[in-house]
């Protein structure tokens, strides 16, 4: 299988997005999230995703230069309206805000609606921790429902992701969780999608409510769902994100209303020290870790992890980021293939996709180069 490096896929993908009107430092920055998911080992929220941007934008459903205006603030709480701009550059300014606030007053509370994408929230969630802040994030998926409610067969609810981050000493991250309410995000499906590969059982249903290990008969017609995480419990939990990050935001609850597609979102920040001293907190939570790491392992386990299911074999830079990914590259099954369901944020659809071929094909033949990538379709 091919493998490009980490950098050039970066900067690829930020030319890729400067060719389609966006600012080069908001391209910059959504290149640079896109390619760390990938590097840490979640395909689902990478570079597979950049078809889908595509063709949004091609859409008109993604504004590359969004106006992002304050609907309401008090001292603790504001909500942002995204202006349909891309996901990872309102979640950073409202996650700015929320960390601004916290600091002042110990807690804040910043919802965002008309939001495209935000990626993975981990990463929102982490920025709030290495400021010495507890982030937490709930989003939504308006107008892109794929998870069936439990004991259901239909698509009534989005993944409806939660993230934590719990801050370490100097600007650390002690604890990083962030997963979806359904058994897996979409975008793992879509990644086994591309392999070819099946998905393992328990995971989504046919589009006739039989269960199914085919993601092909995830994206077709009828189309299949996803199931809940732990029956009843990722069941509550997904009625309780789209109350939190759907409702609240203003973006809207799931419901039959036909939509594009936003991820409502609801960012909450704490200040630790506000309840306990710092030294006494992070004390505490390393005496937690040590305790619950030192049981016995259950057959077959091999380790009990500390709380960063991301830490791998080798320490990079980016803590979270094993070095082998780096050396090794990233292999070209995670840029997506001609034919890529989804493309337009959340349709079941399997048919070959000009944007998933052209991305791919670009980013192919910059890694063959290891140049910038010059003559991007696009351009202007």
């Amino acid at each position: 299988m091919p493998t490009i490096d980490a950098e050039t896929l970066e900067r690829t993908t930020r030319d890729i997005f400067a060719a389609r009107q966006v600012p080069p430092a908001d391209a910059a920055l959504i290149a640079r999230m896109l390619v760390r998911a990938n590097l840490r080992g979640h395909d689902s929220h990478g570079v597979i995703r950049i078809p889908q941007y595509c063709a949004a934008l091609a859409a008109g459903t993604m504004n590359p230069r969004p106006d992002i205006t304050t609907v309401l603030e008090t001292p603790v709480i504001a909500v942002l309206d995204g202006d349909r701009g891309f996901g990872q550059v309102v979640a950073r300014r409202g996650m700015e805000l929320a960390i601004a606030k916290a600091q002042a007053h110990g807690l804040a509370a910043v919802a965002l609606r008309r939001t495209n994408h935000i990626g993975r929230l981990a990463d929102w969630a982490e920025m709030a921790a290495a400021q010495g802040l507890i982030g937490m994030l709930w989003a939504n998926a308006k107008g892109g429902l794929n998870v069936a409610p439990w004991g259901g067969a239909g698509r009534r609810l989005g993944t409806n992701p939660h993230a934590i981050a719990v801050p370490g000493p100097g600007g650390a991250v002690a604890m990083s969780h962030d997963f979806a309410t359904s058994v897996w995000a979409e975008g793992k499906l879509r990644v086994k999608f591309n392999r070819g590969e099946a998905a393992p059982p328990g995971v989504m249903l046919d589009g006739h409510g039989q269960p199914s290990t085919d993601p092909r008969q995830y994206y077709t017609e009828p189309p299949g769902s996803l199931l809940t995480a732990g029956n009843h419990k990722g069941y509550g939990m997904s009625l309780a994100v789209e109350i939190l990050a759907g409702i609240l935001s203003g973006t809207g609850a799931a419901s039959a209303e036909p939509s594009v597609f936003a991820n409502g979102t609801l960012m909450i920040c704490l200040d630790p020290a506000r309840f306990v001293p710092i030294a006494e907190f992070q004390a505490q939570v390393d005496a937690l870790f040590e305790f619950v790491r030192a049981t016995p392992l259950a057959a077959g386990a091999k380790e009990v992890l500390r709380g960063h299911r991301d830490r791998g074999r080798d320490v990079a830079p980016d803590p979270a980021v094993p070095a082998w990914r780096r050396r090794e590259g990233l292999r070209a099954d995670a840029l997506g293939r001609e034919t890529h369901p989804g493309d337009a944020g959340g349709a079941a659809s399997g048919a070959p996709s000009p944007a998933a071929s052209t991305v791919r094909s670009v980013i192919l033949a910059a890694g063959r180069r290891g140049s910038d990538s010059q003559g991007l379709p696009g351009r202007r």
